[in-house]
């Protein structure tokens, strides 16, 4: 069993009967639906899916899923990360999906994050850069203003979000404060979000093969 599959089967151990569960997107999380659609209780939950690819596979799956403005709240939402710090602040979007995947955390109840030990970093963005998704209309207007809060932008080539828009990976060229870098990207107009997951509760599943470790 790889840490992938591993940590995604520790996961099945915070769903039950009844719930309302989120489906993160990504490799990690595709082998949670995976899993989940092998499992008994599959007809005994609903999913909120955080990307077209994730309903289509929780589908094939035999798991049902509705539209996430059809339900009150998410009871618990199982989702991967590109990176994970030592403070749990997490780095999301490398699939580009950051925005609908925060939608869904927003409104869950529990979120539950399943890595494996290559994930965990001293602080995040270590390896990789942030990924912020952009409206179409006037992104490189968009790009150069986030360059200008001290950071290094590219557009992610032809990439196209599920809700139509671009992916921008801005590198930090400086350690700051990544609150209020967060609020400073996100008041630029023409920016939907960013891929810092910063603060709010959480529970972080870490496969290093061998054991799983709950880090909260």
């Amino acid at each position: 069993m790889d840490k992938k599959e591993q940590v995604a089967r520790e996961a099945l151990n915070y769903i039950s009967v009844g719930n309302v569960v989120g489906l993160g997107s990504g490799t990690t999380a595709s082998q949670f639906i995976k899993i989940l659609g092998t499992s008994p209780i599959k007809n005994k939950i609903v999913g909120v899916a955080t990307s077209l690819s994730s309903d289509k596979l929780a589908r094939e799956a035999g798991i049902k899923t509705v539209d996430i403005d059809s339900v009150d709240w998410i009871d618990v939402t199982v989702d991967g990360a590109d990176e994970v710090d030592s403070n749990l602040n997490i780095l999301k979007g490398g699939g580009g999906q950051l925005t609908r995947e925060k939608k869904v955390r927003n409104k869950s109840k529990n979120y539950i994050v399943i890595i494996s030990d290559e994930k965990l970093v001293s602080t995040i963005p270590e390896k990789f850069p942030i990924p912020v998704e952009v409206l179409p209309f006037g992104h490189r207007t968009t790009m150069k203003e986030m360059e200008s809060l001290g950071m290094k932008c590219k557009f992610r080539g032809d990439f196209v979000t599920d809700n139509g828009n671009l992916i921008c990976d801005c590198k930090l060229l400086e350690s700051c404060d990544l609150q209020t870098l967060d609020q400073q990207i996100k008041s630029i107009t023409g920016v939907v979000e960013t891929g810092l997951f910063l603060g709010g509760n959480k529970t972080v599943l870490v496969s290093d093969g061998v054991e799983v470790k709950a880090m909260k």
